[in-house]
């Protein structure tokens, strides 16, 4: 079998065996006769620091405990242990706590306390300056004691008194050995000179103590209502009553003589502790019997105890040469160990006529119980090899054994039932009386009871040949077995019960999960055991132990992993009173009466949440809290880059490796499964409010620790209110860019449209232009025609009326002729010169002026602008010439002769300073 008590890290159980005499039972109900308490191993493997643990003490208000140890200062909040070195790294050799809560400390050449500062960290104050002389620097300081009002720091040669934030020196009355408290009153040893009391600063000597000048005292404790228990090195244990001194012969007085006393200890029960030199611890009653004893072959890291100091629950810590232990008086659970492994592995267990008997890996052995001493196993001849099975059917013991099933009288006989190897499980049938099941390696058999009464084999089930590790039934007659690898089935026998007729395979046990959600157990569960008065014992995967009543009353109790043997977990109701736990290398008893108060602690009891640190790259921070009262009034609002945190967490004054189960609400919805990690990560937190929420028990108190993580600065409360700024901004921007797109588009579209409208009226005035030239042109050609018409009327008009000047002066001469001459001559002169008024008057010409100008536009301006001295005949000729009329058309215009016309041609030319070769009617068509 595995060896699980070497592996377990950190503790083990220890077997103490007990010397006892009468008064023994008067020791409380956990105090179980033959069972040892529940001790913890501390190595420096674990604390990191250095071998001797000189001083031990406990900080009330907190719960840490407190080391002097040769590398330092050494603090224990429960699940960690931390260094402080002293200024000059010198050797602690002494601790103590004032009520205020400082830390006094002693070493070489230093005294001073530690006070946490802001963030919750030890730091030291010296006192060594304010002490005179030179000699100081060279006392070592092996002993603090706190007063009422003072503190006293001792070396072997001087006194130190600090009162009133003065130190003095105190003359001490010769070389001297530590000074103790007893009843706040104070006592030392003058080696030689016996016992000195502390009064008003002066050392006074109690009368009848110089006996004990031959020795060396170290431990003075109180003994009844004034007396003093005094234990010296090598003379035992001195009892100082009414002035008197007597010397002690009980057992513990010579065991402290042989071992040589070094540390004693008032216990709170009024039991005494002592350590040794040389065999480590024993606890004693008042009148010094030897109540337990334990050194370093029965579990001690070493024989040597150096300090000794109790806690608030009653346990006491025990500062070794190599190491610390704790030994927890307290706690309920008691266990029993096989070091030389005579009784081997137990799997299971039941009392039996006053005895208790143990299904080992070797056999079944017996002892009394309870036992009134050490007790003596006996080993049930015939008995030897693999128990797996005990089992009290109708008063009698069966036993399944890998040989077979046997009965074990009350005389400790053993008899034979059924050679079938390998019987796992015997259960009797409610649904069938007479009848019991076995599960074996090969399938299942079934006995029945005789009318002896005496239960015999009766016959194997056929058909099924399945390894069959448990059997039981149900409430309700349901047959349910454990395959010894494969689940579990549920199954209904033949009337008969000869073969099965009904079989149905299921991963697990569906009534687990109903009777967790009944008792509201959460997390992973091994195994689940049934108990007295409906009890539930829920085995977790870390190997912890809850047990549950159906009133609420839950109790948990830490137990390794390591401690239990794998797939043979067993716990026994043994009685009423006990539970009997099987370990892999021993056995523990667990008292029923005081799950109520285990419960009751627990429940108030609440962990502590020691650090949190803030990891940020090189901004990361660490708040440290001492105390759930600094906790509370802690908060932190932290910047939205700082989400990456981890929590580390404790539980002060508990000795048994904590479990904790966490949770962070506002992201976790469930708790997680208890476990002995004592410390949580959470990184990239989303910004908002969360607590982080932890326990040690499932029904314990819980410990909360609010905090806010800001959002981003662009998560802001201003931000979003800038941002909704910005977005009415660029809403507006944007209904105004989006104006001015739809303005600039309309522009646009405005400008295109007019553009167009401007290329259509454009397109239309050219059109129109088109037309109006066309139109223009046609007038001109229609005022060309006029104007030629005009003309042609003109010359026509001019001829017609030349004709009648012919013809009328024709007439003139046939009436002169003919007529009184004056008479006929005045009319005909005055039809002459009608004529002529007609031929050529000035309106004509106007007329043709202004049609001529409307053809020929600017040709009279450009004409006079160019050539100086023109007269308006020469004008009137260059416009006939320019409509290309003949000479002779010219002067029937201008009622001229053709000889005249030439001349004025002649003339025109002069002025125009035309060359002889040019065509004087081409030049004016082109001007």
């Amino acid at each position: 079998m595995p060896r699980c008590f070497q592996r377990i890290k950190g503790f083990i159980h220890l077997p103490i065996w007990l010397l006892l005499v009468s008064d023994l039972m008067s020791a409380p109900t956990s105090q179980n006769p033959f069972l040892a308490p529940y001790i913890r191993n501390f190595p420096k493997q674990e604390y990191q620091a250095y071998n001797q643990n000189w001083s031990l003490c406990q900080d009330k208000v907190t719960g840490f405990l407190y080391a002097a140890n040769s590398k330092g200062l050494l603090e224990y909040d429960g699940t960690r242990w931390q260094t402080y070195r002293l200024p000059k790294r010198q050797i602690v050799r002494s601790v103590a706590i004032d009520p205020q809560g400082r830390i006094y400390t002693g070493g070489l050449g230093e005294i001073g306390y530690w006070q946490p500062n802001a963030a919750g960290v030890l730091h030291y104050r010296s006192l060594s300056g304010r002490i005179p002389g030179k000699l100081f620097p060279k006392e070592e300081i092996w002993n603090i004691v706190i007063g009422a009002d003072f503190v006293f720091f001792q070396s072997f040669s001087t006194g130190f008194l600090y009162r009133n934030g003065r130190v003095s020196e105190v003359r001490l009355p010769g070389n001297v050995l530590f000074l103790y408290g007893v009843r706040n009153r104070y006592y030392l040893q003058s080696i030689g000179n016996g016992l000195y009391e502390l009064v008003n600063g002066k050392f006074v000597s109690l009368p009848n103590t110089e006996p004990l000048g031959s020795t060396a005292v170290h431990a003075i404790l109180p003994y009844g209502l004034k007396g003093l228990l005094i234990g010296t090195r090598d003379h035992g244990l001195f009892i100082y009553e009414n002035g008197r001194l007597s010397r002690s012969n009980h057992p513990a007085s010579q065991f402290l003589q042989r071992y040589q006393c070094n540390k004693g200890l008032a216990l709170s029960d009024g039991r005494y502790a002592f350590g040794t030199i040389l065999n480590g611890m024993i606890v004693t009653d008042t009148t010094g019997t030897l109540l337990y004893s334990v050194n370093q072959r029965q579990g001690l890291q070493n024989n040597t105890v150096l300090s000794l100091a109790l806690d608030l629950k009653g346990n006491v810590w025990a500062g070794l040469d190599d190491g610390i232990d704790a030994i927890a008086f307290s706690y309920p659970l008691k266990y029993f160990t096989d070091p030389n492994g005579q009784l081997g592995t137990p799997y299971d267990a039941v009392l039996y006529h006053k005895k208790l008997y143990l299904g080992t890996n070797h056999g079944v052995y017996w002892c009394d119980f309870p036992t009134s001493g050490v007790p003596v196993y006996h080993l049930v001849e015939g008995s030897q090899g693999q128990v797996w099975d005990l089992t009290v059917l109708d008063g009698q013991l069966l036993c399944g054994h890998n040989a077979g099933t046997f009965r074990i009288t009350p005389a400790d006989g053993w008899e034979s039932l059924f050679t079938q190897t390998g019987g796992w499980s015997l259960r009797a049938l409610s649904s069938q009386p007479g009848f019991a099941l076995q599960g074996t390696y090969t399938g299942l058999c079934v006995y029945r009871r005789d009318p002896n009464g005496k239960w015999q084999f009766s016959h194997s089930i056929t058909g099924f040949s399945e390894p069959i590790r448990q059997v039981w039934e149900d409430a309700e007659g349901q047959i349910w077995l454990r395959h010894a690898h494969n689940g579990v089935y549920s199954v209904q026998l033949s009337a008969d019960l000869r073969k099965i007729s009904h079989l149905n395979w299921v991963a697990s046990y569906s009534q687990e999960a109903g009777l967790k959600k009944q008792f509201g157990v959460s997390g992973s569960i091994r195994r689940i055991f049934g108990g007295w008065n409906d009890e539930q014992l829920f085995l977790r995967q870390d190997g912890s132990l809850l047990v549950a009543k159906p009133d609420g009353l839950k109790a948990e109790f830490s137990i390794s992993h390591f401690a239990w043997m794998d797939d043979y977990e067993n716990i026994v109701p043994l009685d009423s009173v006990y539970y009997l736990l099987c370990f892999e290398k021993g056995y523990a008893l667990l008292p029923r009466q005081e799950l109520s108060a285990v419960s009751n602690q627990q429940q108030t009891s609440k962990p502590l949440i020691r650090q949190l640190a803030v990891l940020n790259g090189n901004d990361s921070r660490n708040f440290t809290f001492r105390s759930a009262s600094f906790l509370a009034s802690f908060s932190p609002v932290l910047k939205a880059r700082e989400n990456h945190l981890v929590f580390h967490f404790s539980t002060p004054e508990s000795i048994q490796e904590p479990l904790f189960s966490y949770r962070l609400a506002g992201l976790d919805e469930d708790w997680s499964d208890f476990s002995p990690l004592a410390e949580k990560e959470y990184a990239s937190l989303r910004p908002g409010t969360y607590e982080f929420q932890v326990r040690s028990t499932s029904e314990g108190s819980v410990t909360s620790f609010p905090f806010e993580i800001l959002p981003p600065w662009y998560q802001s409360v201003w931000a979003y209110l800038t941002y909704f700024l910005i977005g009415c901004g660029l809403i507006g921007g944007s209904f105004y860019v989006h104006r001015r797109q739809v303005a600039t588009h309309q522009t646009k579209v405005r400008q295109q449209m007019e553009d167009k409208l401007a290329r259509e009226q454009e397109k239309h005035r050219q059109q129109l232009m088109q037309v109006q030239k066309e139109k223009l042109e046609q007038d001109v050609i229609g005022k060309s025609e006029e104007l030629a018409n005009t003309t042609m009327n003109l010359i026509h008009k001019n001829d017609l009326l030349l004709k009648l000047k012919g013809e009328v002066e024709k007439l003139k001469d046939e009436v002169q002729q003919r007529q009184t001459i004056d008479q006929a001559t005045g009319h005909i002169n005055q039809l002459v010169k009608l004529i002529d008024s007609n031929i050529s008057s000035r309106h004509d010409w106007k007329v043709f002026e202004k049609n001529f100008n409307k053809v020929h536009e600017q040709f009279f301006k450009r004409l006079l602008s160019q050539y100086d001295g023109l007269t308006p005949d020469d004008m009137r000729l260059a416009a006939y010439l320019r409509m290309n009329l003949s000479s002779k058309e010219v002067a029937k215009l201008l009622n001229i002769t053709v000889r005249s016309v030439e001349l004025k041609r002649y003339r025109l030319r002069k002025r125009l300073n035309l060359p002889q070769e040019a065509n004087l009617n081409e030049f004016m068509m082109a001007f």
